[in-house]
């Protein structure tokens, strides 16, 4: 059935994306890794028309691309869409990559040319299921902006109303889902063959990715962000949320008020009028991000310049709602917790904190980091202002976990990033921006709301409430456990690990009581045979006796020898 399935229009297409991969990874410098995987054998003979030009530009480029974390992120640059995604989704997890590596992902950038227009019409009345001309008053065939995953088109819904429309490409669903075919398969074969990346995990860097680009590819995930931004800002006056229109969007088609505002990144390139009113936007900006985190626990994962706009009258608007992420009210508790014990000095504190923080009670831990945090917090005290922000005393913190091996939720490294770039763009608005005194407050109150009488009562009736099911469910569970062991049918699974060093002991323990029979049969073999006086006769002592034992006694020796070494005496 495999190998029909290679007939197929998606059977066909992975053989074009294997070809494709192999090629792309011997052109920049990693043939090695394909060919100890096996993929090189396979594909040589699909490559072979294509090997004798290529081969004289893959030796010029890869000679002048020493680095190898560059190499990578221009063979993923290369690969396309599904590829750059996952580069971008694995510049936010340092625990699955190295720090190196990291850096280098961060500045992938999508060389995609727009699609057709037709194309684009074609996807959008099979969403929406009408012809694009009762859909909207108008509908501009050139898009305004192009990226891996869609394009954005302006258009005019019939009651007059100026929307910007985010079609996503073509084909686009079929082609991650072969690349995440792809990726599983290459990732076990890389663990499998290459040993020097089990360390990695690259089977758990495909099992991120697959959730994060399957999440992003649905548009209507990303339009329920938007209106749940909304609610949460419906009272605040700083802030713009471009509107959805449901009516025109489904899983591929996403139809949102267009903002007509330049971006950030416009004003941080221009000279007065930024310095005009830096200040202002600098602090509203990262008053509106840490209420996004502290306050209400769901916030936008990518509050890059490009992604933010300024409107006319000075309100913020976020843009793209495709990466967002939650924190629930425990773990927003703990990050305060950890940010105030910083900002006042408690590395033991904080240090409990951020171990309970990544899900674990261990206190040796906690003992072990708490002098490494005592150090980074002494370093931003006593920084010059911009020589190591309160977010850069984050980012350490982030990698000093990663090292001792504790492990955090994905948000969470989001949560990292979200702060160290709003206050990057801060800091480029106003750099006398103060992050940390703004981050304060915030923490404060939530440490403030942990400890309130109505908040604790919450909780103790929480437990409670789990108590008493506890003790509900306590005698049937009771009589369950009785019945099985009674009827015999209690289970013990053992795995490996904890099999063999018992299955040595027990090996070791049979190989010496062996070992003991023998040794005292042959002794009192022996003495029967000394004592009857069975010729041969020696000095009048029997020949087979004394040699019982000799042998009695070499054996002996041996066994006390064993047992010394082992251990056992």
């Amino acid at each position: 059935m495999k190998l029909l399935g290679l007939f197929t229009r998606k059977g066909r297409l992975r053989i074009a994306r294997y070809r494709q991969i192999f090629q792309t990874l011997v052109a920049h410098g990693f043939g090695e890794i394909a060919y100890q995987t096996g993929l090189g054998k396979v594909m040589r003979i699909l490559s072979r028309p294509f090997r004798t030009r290529r081969q004289a530009r893959e030796r010029a480029r890869v000679a002048g691309e020493s680095n190898t974390w560059v190499r990578i992120r221009l063979a993923v640059e290369e690969l396309g869409p599904s590829f750059i995604k996952l580069g971008q989704i694995l510049s936010n997890r340092p625990d699955l990559v190295p720090r190196g590596l990291q850096r280098e992902l961060e500045k992938l950038q999508q060389r995609v040319p727009p699609f057709a227009a037709q194309e684009a019409i074609a996807l959008v009345e099979r969403e929406l299921g009408a012809p694009v001309a009762e859909l909207f008053r108008e509908f501009e065939a050139e898009p305004i902006a192009a990226a891996s995953i869609a394009q954005i088109h302006r258009a005019v819904t019939p009651e007059g109303a100026v929307v910007a429309v985010k079609v996503q490409r073509p084909r686009l669903q079929e082609i991650v889902e072969v690349d995440i075919g792809i990726l599983q398969e290459l990732a076990e074969l890389v663990e499998r063959h290459v040993p020097e990346t089990r360390g990695f995990g690259p089977r758990a860097i495909v099992a991120e990715f697959e959730r994060g680009m399957l999440r992003e590819l649905d548009f209507l995930r990303e339009a329920a962000a938007i209106e749940r931004f909304a609610a949460q800002f419906s009272g605040e006056s700083r802030i713009k949320v471009p509107e959805v229109y449901r009516a025109l969007t489904a899983r591929r088609v996403l139809t949102m008020e267009f903002i007509d505002a330049d971006p950030l990144s416009s004003y941080l390139q221009s000279d007065e009028p930024l310095r005009a009113d830096g200040a202002r936007i600098a602090e509203w900006g990262a008053e509106l991000t840490l209420q996004q985190i502290f306050v209400h626990g769901f916030f936008h994962g990518d509050p890059h310049p490009g992604n933010i706009v300024v409107l006319a009258d000075g309100r913020i608007c976020y843009l793209d709602f495709g990466l967002t992420a939650s924190l629930v009210q425990r773990d927003r508790e703990v990050v305060s917790d950890i940010l105030m014990n910083i900002i006042t000095r408690n590395e033991q504190k904080a240090a409990r904190a951020v171990v309970r923080l990544a899900g674990s009670r261990d206190f040796e831990i906690a003992q072990s980091i708490e002098r490494e945090i005592g150090e980074l917090i002494d370093r931003f005290q006593s920084a010059k202002a911009g020589d190591f922000s309160f977010t850069m005393l984050l980012g350490e913190l982030t990698e000093m976990l990663v090292e001792k091996g504790l492990g955090l939720p994905p948000d969470l490294f989001l949560l990292v990033k979200a702060l160290i770039t709003i206050e990057g763009v801060a800091t480029a608005l106003d750099p006398q921006f103060d992050f940390a005194a703004h981050l304060e407050p915030f923490a404060r109150d939530l440490v403030r709301e942990k400890y309130d009488p109505k908040r604790a009562a919450k909780r103790v009736a929480t437990t409670a409430g789990d108590y008493a099911d506890l003790l509900q469910s306590f005698p049937g569970d009771y009589y369950k456990l009785v019945d099985t062991v009674a009827a015999g049918r209690v289970r013990v699974r053992l795995d490996d690990e904890t099999i063999a060093p018992l299955g040595r002991i027990v090996a070791a323990a049979s190989s010496a009581l062996v070992f003991a029979l023998v040794l005292g049969s042959i002794i009192i073999g022996s003495a029967i045979i000394v004592h009857s006086r069975v010729p041969p006769l020696w000095n009048e002592v029997p020949v087979i006796g004394i040699g019982g034992f000799v042998i009695a006694g070499l054996i002996g020796l041996r066994l006390v020898i064993r047992i010394m070494r082992t251990g056992g005496m």
